[in-house]
């Protein structure tokens, strides 16, 4: 009985043994990297958590953010957008602000996605992002024509008395311009992605996250800021 007794305690050590050197083999299954990589497209793209608190069981979105995102692909652009604006002399009010974020985040919904696990080995995965994005090309042309066309309503003496800093001429040329800056983010909202997928090719490892209180082990890529810059420059082409 005495023997029986070590033997199933050592048994019992083992495994306890096992499990800390790997980690993984006595806690719940790792969720599928191809559903970790897409709920961060979710995440940092669409700004929705909802996938990612679903997929590692946070307590609630705000835990989601709070654990793996620093800024969203709707605030960048935006935050870009008002610098833009601001070096070119155009305010932008908040509630501006909130205008471009609710286009922007309409645009970000538009954007499908699909991926993909292509190899997997026992310590890396790789996921075959596939997105879709906006032309900047487009994006630029609907500013030329819209300022184009502004400019060809002003009359040339008023271009001129502009260009020799008359003060009130100033004021019409900057009026001017913050119609063109409405104008032209109420237009980037009906711009559509282009037809051609682009491709991330993502290695995802074993990393510990923070989920809600508790340290959990899920397939991600290993550097969040690289995969967020990698996908901010697929987005937008």
């Amino acid at each position: 009985m005495k023997r029986m007794k070590r033997k199933a305690i050592a048994i019992a050590a083992g495994l306890l043994a096992v499990c800390s050197v790997a980690l993984t083999g006595c806690q719940s299954k790792l969720a599928p990297a191809d559903q970790s990589v897409g709920a961060l497209y979710e995440l940092f793209v669409k700004s929705n958590a909802a996938p990612m608190k679903d997929l590692m069981g946070f307590a609630s979105e705000d835990d989601v953010k709070t654990a793996l995102i620093e800024g969203s692909a709707e605030e960048d652009i935006v935050s870009e957008l008002k610098t833009a604006f601001t070096s070119a002399g155009i305010e932008v009010s908040d509630e501006e602000a909130q205008e471009m974020t609710a286009i922007f985040q309409g645009l970000f919904d538009k954007l499908d996605y699909t991926t993909e696990i292509t190899d997997e080995s026992k310590d890396e995965v790789t996921v075959l992002l596939k997105v879709k994005s906006y032309s900047m090309t487009d994006m630029q042309n609907i500013m030329v024509e819209i300022v184009n066309d502004k400019q060809a309503g002003m009359d040339q003496e008023t271009m001129m008395k502009v260009l020799s800093g008359d003060e009130e001429a100033v004021q019409q040329y900057e009026a001017m311009m913050q119609e063109v800056m409405k104008e032209y983010i109420m237009k980037l909202g009906d711009l559509e992605p282009v037809d051609e997928m682009s491709e991330l090719t993502i290695k995802c490892q074993r990393v510990k996250i923070e989920v809600s209180g508790k340290e959990k082990l899920a397939w991600m890529p290993q550097d969040l800021n690289t995969f967020s810059e990698s996908v901010s420059n697929a987005v937008f082409k």
